[in-house]
């Protein structure tokens, strides 16, 4: 850990501590002090200061990672024909099965078509 964060990390402690200590000027007189031993004991499912440098170290890791496999270099767009065609090799394609281009109107036409024929539910008796 940094300078930089571990004074922000005492920053944020004393603030803490001194808002506690406000909260307990803010009783209602008569109600008695809080003692230490009332301070519950810290949960054990919390990360520790290892366990987060742990877990941004990885992050960063990660990073740099995906950096390497999407640098210019990687990969081009260059032959997609090629690409296509492997593709579609390992692929159950059959080019009949691809919609016409005026695929839209025909649905749109045979949905008018039907509207037209509906009749409307009889009334409830």
């Amino acid at each position: 850990m940094n300078r930089a964060t571990l004074q922000i990390l005492r920053t944020c402690g004393l603030l803490l501590i001194s808002a506690a200590g406000l909260a307990g000027c803010a009783a209602p007189s008569g109600a008695g002090f809080p003692t230490f031993a009332s301070i519950p004991q810290a949960p054990g499912d919390v990360r520790s200061v290892e366990g987060w440098n742990i877990a941004v170290q990885g992050t960063q890791a990660e990073r740099q990672q995906l950096l390497a496999q999407t640098a210019p270099g990687t990969f081009s767009l260059t032959n997609t024909e090629g690409f296509i065609a492997a593709e579609r090799s390992t692929l159950a394609y059959n080019p009949a099965d691809v919609p016409p281009a005026d695929q839209a109107a025909i649905s749109t036409a045979w949905a008018n078509k039907m509207r037209v024929r509906a009749t409307p539910p009889p009334r409830p008796r």
